[in-house]
C-alpha cells in the first residue's frame, strides 16, 4: 500500500464527526450492568453508518461487521461501553456527563476509558468500508462494543468470539497512541484458615485462626518467589484484605480467617500453576505448624448484565504477550508508520479484554488508543481531541495494513 493512498483516505475523515460521536457517548452514563441506553444508541448508529451486519447478544454486546472484498483475514476492533462510577461529582471542574470540548479536550467520565477509542473505532470502520476497493482491502472487519469490562475482564469477549472468530484483535484502550503488545493478568486469590473456637480465657482449648493466618502470611511473604518477564515485569502477589469470623465476638477465638490477594499473572501462567504454588507454600508452613488448616482458591462471584443475564465470574484474567515478529504487531507498526506516526512498543499497565483473546485463545492481540493510562478513572477525566482524531486515523491504518490484499 502506498503512503499517498492511505493519506488520501485519512484526510477525508471528518474530525467533527468523530468528536460529536465521542461527545454523545460520554453524555450517556453507562456504568457496568447499566449499559442499555448506550447499547441501543450504538446499535442504531452502526446501522445508520452503513455497517453490513449489526447484532446485540444476550449479554448486551453490540457488534457491527463490515464485509470487505472476498477472501482475506478477519480483524476485530473491541472496546468497552461501560465505565467506573462517578462518586465525587461535586469535586469535578465540569459535569462528568457533559461531553463538552474545552481548550482542546473532550471532558467527561469514560472519555479516556474508553469511549474515545470506541468512537474512533466505529468511524474508522465506517470509512474503511467506503474506501475498501480503493485501498485494496479484503476480508472482514468487526467492531465490538462490549459490556461489563470494568467488573469482569474477558467475559463479554467470550460471547463476541462465539459470533466472530478473528485472526487478529485490536483492543481500544489508552496507550498514548503507542502499541501495547501484552499485559500482566490478574487473579484474586482467597486463602482461608480454619481454626477452632474457644473462650479467650482458655486459648489452648481452641485454635486461633487469626494467629495461624499471621504465621502463614509471614511464611508466604518470605518464601514466595514471583516469576519475572523481561517486559511485563514481576508476577507479584499483594495482600488486599483480611477478615476474621466471628469479627465482633467478645472473648471468642476466631475460628475462621480469610486473606485476599491480588496476584499479577505473566503470559502462560495457568490457574492450576498459580494455585499449586500457594498450596505448596501452605503445605511447607504446615510442616512447621501442624495446626495450620488452610486452603486456597480463586475468588468467584456473579455479574448481572443489563439484559438480565446473570454470569458466574471467576476472577482469573490470563496474562498475554506477543513478540515484535508477530504478524499483527509488524503490520500495525507498518500501518501507523504509513500514517505518519512513530509508535513505541510496550505493555499495558492495567487489565484489558486482551486477557481473553491473547491469554486464553492465543489470538494475536494488541491494544491501541488515545490518551494516557494515568488519566483513566480520574477526577476531571479528559481526552485530547487531537489524539482522538489521530487514533481514528491509527485504527484505519492498522486495519488497512492487516487486511490489505
Amino acid at each position: 500500500m502506498k503512503q499517498e493512498t492511505l493519506q488520501e483516505v485519512m484526510c477525508q475523515v471528518s474530525p467533527q464527526t468523530v468528536v460529536e460521536l465521542c461527545s454523545k457517548l460520554v453524555s450517556i452514563p453507562s456504568t457496568s450492568g447499566r449499559e442499555e441506553k448506550i447499547a441501543h444508541f450504538l446499535s442504531d448508529h452502526l446501522k445508520t453508518l452503513g455497517y453490513d451486519i449489526v447484532t446485540m447478544d444476550d449479554m448486551g454486546n453490540v457488534v457491527g461487521r463490515q464485509m470487505l472484498n472476498p477472501g482475506g483475514k478477519r480483524l476485530l476492533f473491541e472496546s468497552q461501553m461501560d465505565h467506573v462510577d462517578v462518586r465525587d461529582a461535586i469535586e469535578w471542574s465540569f459535569y462528568p456527563y457533559g461531553g463538552v470540548v474545552n481548550n482542546g479536550y473532550l471532558c467527561g467520565r469514560g472519555a479516556v476509558d474508553a469511549k474515545g477509542s470506541l468512537a474512533a473505532m466505529i468511524i474508522a470502520g465506517s470509512e474503511l468500508k467506503r474506501h475498501a476497493k480503493f485501498l485494496g482491502l479484503s476480508g472482514e472487519l468487526a467492531v465490538a462494543c462490549v459490556v461489563n469490562q470494568e467488573v469482569a475482564e474477558g467475559v463479554a469477549s467470550s460471547k463476541v468470539h462465539e459470533l466472530f472468530e478473528p485472526d487478529g484483535v485490536v483492543i481500544g484502550e489508552a496507550s498514548n497512541l503507542n502499541i501495547k503488545r501484552g499485559q500482566r493478568g490478574r487473579a484474586e486469590l482467597i486463602i482461608e484458615v480454619q481454626g477452632k473456637s474457644a473462650h479467650t480465657s482458655l486459648p489452648l482449648s481452641g485454635v486461633n485462626a487469626a494467629e495461624k493466618m499471621v504465621f502463614l502470611l509471614s511464611y508466604i511473604r518470605q518464601h514466595f518467589l514471583p516469576p519475572r518477564h523481561y517486559l511485563l515485569g514481576d508476577g507479584i502477589m499483594v495482600l488486599t484484605d483480611l477478615t476474621t469470623s466471628p469479627s465482633s465476638g467478645t472473648s471468642v477465638l476466631p475460628d475462621r480467617c480469610v486473606a485476599t490477594f491480588d496476584r499479577r499473572l505473566l503470559s502462560g501462567e495457568t490457574e492450576g500453576q498459580v494455585l499449586e504454588e500457594i498450596s505448596r507454600l501452605i503445605s511447607l508452613a504446615r510442616d512447621i505448624d501442624p495446626d495450620i488448616n488452610a486452603d486456597v482458591r480463586i475468588s468467584e462471584d456473579y455479574v448481572e448484565c443489563f439484559t438480565g443475564k446473570r454470569i458466574r465470574v471467576k476472577h482469573f484474567a490470563s496474562g498475554w504477550f506477543f513478540e515484535e515478529s508477530e504478524e499483527l504487531v509488524e503490520k500495525a507498526l507498518r500501518g501507523l508508520h504509513l500514517a505518519g506516526m512513530e509508535p513505541s512498543l510496550s505493555e499495558s499497565g492495567f487489565g484489558t479484554n486482551g486477557c481473553y483473546y491473547g491469554g486464553i485463545k492465543c489470538i494475536p492481540t494488541i491494544s491501541f488508543g488515545p490518551s494516557a493510562e494515568k488519566l483513566a478513572h480520574t477526577k476531571d477525566e479528559r481526552l485530547d481531541v487531537d489524539q482522538l482524531i489521530k487514533a481514528t486515523q491509527g485504527y484505519m491504518s492498522i486495519a488497512a495494513s492487516f487486511l490489505e490484499g
